[in-house]
């Protein structure tokens, strides 16, 4: 084993730590314990020399001596053990967070101001700190595979591990063993923003202002100015497209929630400042604070006035820096700062919906126009009752809703809604309209197209012109203070376009609907829908977010955060506070430092239209192939996401009828590209790219773009990290397969043309060479998981009739489903 920091902070400790659970009374797990690394070993061996997975468990069974009425049990036990495992991976990367990342590197704030000085831009850095916005969204898509529970013993668990607490971690882990990962049944939508919500009490809440007090100390600036730059989204219970169990119901009872929630965190941070805050003529206004707290805990109908507290506690801070030297000063600043961001909402509820719902719901009111000037100004006297179908009633419906949250979390409560598919300016107009049928006057509502297609993005400068040519709809900008959130759908983007395309395209779209906006005198603010993965637009986000070019505007940062993305990025308040920190020191960085660095030469763009073009090229050939859905559907985990009842929404947007690509979601659909260990919306198309590149004699120029333009290393040092992640010896018993083994061939051989290419492009001897500690932790991931894979592998080879199955097809199905759990996890960005 190398002695690299990953290895000195986790990788020999989980070997330690590993060696207590061994020890755990629990049924069987000491003898799996001692099974698993001997199977691990059969597994590498075997794969590497050819053998199938079903092959290598048949072939284990008859040298273990495993009787018949045991093999299905055994493997479920291996699959028990190894998600624990994964569990302790975990634990210890966030306990030796602060080993394992730079937290004073270049990349964050204290590494940008010496740079700032040292070109005279401290000026330009006060007027930034009071522009530059971060804003992340948690969405309740499904990725998350962990249950709160054992969420809960995680966190638990990092914290005994950073201690050295053994006989701590030995009582999590054995809690852990006993701890069921599987859920019987779907969460409901108010169930995810729980969940989800338990991140905003325990993460965010801590983090958020200790960041903001850090920044201000940092930059000698104003904190209650900084506070202004962070907020937070949330989807759950506010996202309905694709959703039917979310409702207008269910949209006012998660509002309800995050207040209540919000409100029991200000009454602790309250106790603890008052036991501190005991001094003569302080302890009242302290005391009306509080009681303005108690009360609307107590009822619904007390409203929480932020302002005043605000002001009380600014009171408390004049009269304890006069009167008592200034002690505990910095506890007064900082819930003053937690009352500036949070508010009564504590997060803003987005509320989203897909057009062609938007545009049933409309005509079923009378709506009925793809004019935009008829839909601006047409008013129906129609009510939601007329709306027969549910979901599209709840279109009208959810309208009234927003109106409620916002009197009572305040217009910060909820504020937007995103018209998913959306395909021009009519789309937008026809939702404008629906809301007059509850709102009069000016609308306190941010209409945000999402444009997520290949077709779409190029079409986006387009509708932005016609919107904003209509009288109507530019005044109720004007009243929104000019500014036009856009969404981009970096997910669905990928599904249709291929990896380079989409990522390019986005790119491309954000320059051209800057400049329409820019002619319009709007200010526009980019809204990315991005996944965990760099196949839906993960990976390194803040180098991405930094590397943009002066022809996109990014004095806001706004992406979604989701399932395994928020556990590793945003699981702990340090990791939370650092990873924020960079995305606003990237926003900070590409204005004041690299304006001009990520500027695109003419002969750039056309490099980079070109590769995307041919691996678009390559990529639609791949998916237009008759075996295509097939193959994912036979020897991927297409089918079984539904089954693992990790989220309330479906999987694929129809309910009936054969299953096609356009109906499938982008999450299961590189999901099990990721449970294939192929990963093709990661990598795929680039290497056809760059070899007809080399054959003209003109590789070089690949490299020189790699060196010279941000964007472009991003894209492929994201790219590279899912190919760290493939595994092609897995599947290699598909080569010969008589209706599959042409398609698995064809991947196989992008795979290894992309990465012959990459590595020559960019200087490097192996993938993620230059990230040697993520790449130590995908190792160490894949390495035990790898039994995981093989067991999910060979169930579906019995399920598809070859060899001896161990049991019937319905078990089988169920190890299918509960090696996923253990598979995700461990990618922590795998879907």
């Amino acid at each position: 084993m190398e002695n690299t920091p990953y290895t000195t902070a986790v990788a020999r400790p989980f070997e330690v730590y590993n060696s207590i659970f061994l020890t755990l009374p629990l049924d069987g797990i000491r003898g799996t314990g001692v099974q698993v690394p001997l199977f691990q070993e059969t597994c590498r061996k075997a794969l590497s020399s050819g053998a199938s997975p079903r092959e290598l468990v048949e072939a284990y069974y008859d040298q273990a001596g495993v009787a018949e009425q045991d093999k299905a049990s055994l493997l479920f036990r291996f699959i028990q053990y190894i998600e624990r495992q994964v569990v302790l991976v975990d634990a210890l990367e966030d306990a030796r967070y602060e080993r394992l990342n730079d937290l004073q590197g270049v990349e964050s704030l204290t590494g940008l101001l010496p740079r700032i000085q040292r070109r005279g831009l401290e000026e330009a850095l006060q007027e930034a700190l009071s522009e530059q916005r971060v804003r992340i969204v948690l969405t309740a898509h499904p990725t998350q595979f962990y249950p709160g529970s054992a969420l809960g013993i995680i966190t638990d668990l990092t914290e005994v591990v950073r201690k050295g607490d053994f006989e701590g971690a030995r009582d999590l882990l054995h809690q852990l063993g006993l701890t069921p990962f599987f859920q019987a049944q779907a969460p409901t939508p108010y169930d995810e923003a729980v969940r989800q919500g338990w991140y905003l009490e325990h993460v965010f809440y801590p983090a958020l202002p200790a960041l903001v007090m850090r920044i201000a100390a940092s930059a000698e600036a104003d904190p209650m100015v900084v506070a202004r730059a962070f907020d937070i989204g949330f989807w759950p219970g506010g996202d309905r497209d694709g959703n039917p169990y979310v409702d207008a119901a269910t949209t006012l009872r998660v509002a309800s929630r995050l207040r209540l929630m919000l409100l029991r965190c200000y009454r602790r941070e309250l106790r603890a400042l008052r036991r501190r805050i005991t001094f003569k003529g302080v302890e009242g206004m302290l005391d009306a604070v509080q009681s303005q707290v108690e009360a609307a805990l107590m009822s619904r109908d007390v409203m929480l006035d932020v302002e005043s507290a605000i002001a009380e506690l600014d009171a408390v801070e004049r009269a304890v820096r006069r009167d008592y030297g200034g002690l505990h000063v910095l506890e007064i600043q900082r819930l003053r700062v937690a009352l500036a961001m949070f508010g009564r909402h504590f997060a803003s509820i987005d509320v989203r919906q897909d057009s062609r719902v938007l545009r049933r719901a409309a005509e079923a009111m009378g709506i009925a126009s793809d004019d935009i000037a008829v839909l601006m100004d047409i008013q129906t006297d129609r009510s939601s009752a007329s709306v027969e179908d549910d979901v599209e009633r709840d279109a009208v419906e959810v309208m009234a809703a927003i109106r409620e949250i916002q009197e009572a979390n305040g217009e910060r409560g909820c504020h937007r809604f995103i018209i998913s598919n959306c395909r021009g300016a009519s789309d937008v107009a026809r939702l404008y309209a629906l809301a007059r049928t509850t709102f009069e006057g000016d609308i306190p509502l941010d209409f945000v197209p999402l444009f997520e297609t290949v077709d779409d993005l190029a079409a986006a400068p387009t509708a932005m012109r016609q919107l904003f040519a209509d009288p109507a709809y530019r005044a109720h900008v004007a009243q929104r203070g000019d500014r036009q959130t856009v969404m981009l759908g970096f997910s669905d983007g990928t599904k249709d376009g291929g990896y380079l395309r989409a990522n390019w395209s986005i790119h491309e779209a954000k320059e051209s609907v800057s400049k329409a906006c820019a002619e319009a005198g709007v200010a526009v603010v980019f809204f990315d829908g991005r996944g965990g993965p760099p196949a839906r637009g993960g990976g390194n986000t803040h180098r991405f977010y930094a590397s943009l070019g002066p022809d996109v505007e990014t004095r806001e940062v706004q992406t979604t955060i989701q399932g395994q993305s928020i556990s590793s990025n945003f699981g702990t308040p340090m990791s939370a506070g650092y990873n924020l920190e960079l995305l606003f020191t990237a926003g900070l960085q590409h204005r004041l430092i690299d304006t001009e660095k990520s500027r695109w030469t003419e002969a750039q763009r056309a490099l980079m239209g070109l590769l995307a073009d041919r691996s678009y090229a390559e990529y639609n050939a791949l998916k237009a192939r008759p075996e295509f859905m097939a193959y994912l559907q036979t020897y991927g985990t297409l089918k079984y996401y539904g089954e693992t009842n990790i989220a309330s929404r479906p999987t694929r947007r129809k309910k009936t009828g054969p299953l096609t690509l356009d109906d499938l979601r982008a999450i299961p659909f590189v999901g099990s590209w990721s449970q294939l260990k192929q990963n093709v919306p990661g990598f795929f198309g680039i290497g056809t790219a760059l070899e007809a590149l080399e054959q003209e004699g003109r590789l070089e120029e690949a490299g020189d773009l790699y060196r010279d333009q941000p964007l472009f290393a991003a894209l492929v040092e994201n790219s590279m990290q899912s190919m760290r992640k493939c595994n092609f010896d897995l599947t290699s018993h598909l080569e010969e397969h008589p209706e599959f083994g042409d398609l698995w061939k064809t991947v196989r051989d992008e795979f290894d043309r992309t990465r012959r290419l990459l590595l020559a492009i960019t200087g490097q001897s192996d993938l993620m060479e230059r990230s040697p500690d993520i790449a130590a932790s995908i190792d160490l991931r894949e390495s035990i998981i790898l039994p995981l894979l093989v067991i999910q592998q060979a169930a579906l080879q019995w399920i598809d009739g070859q060899g001896q199955a161990p049991a019937e097809k319905e078990v089988l199905e169920k190890l299918v489903v509960r090696t996923m759990f253990g598979i995700v996890n461990a990618g922590r960005n795998a879907v």
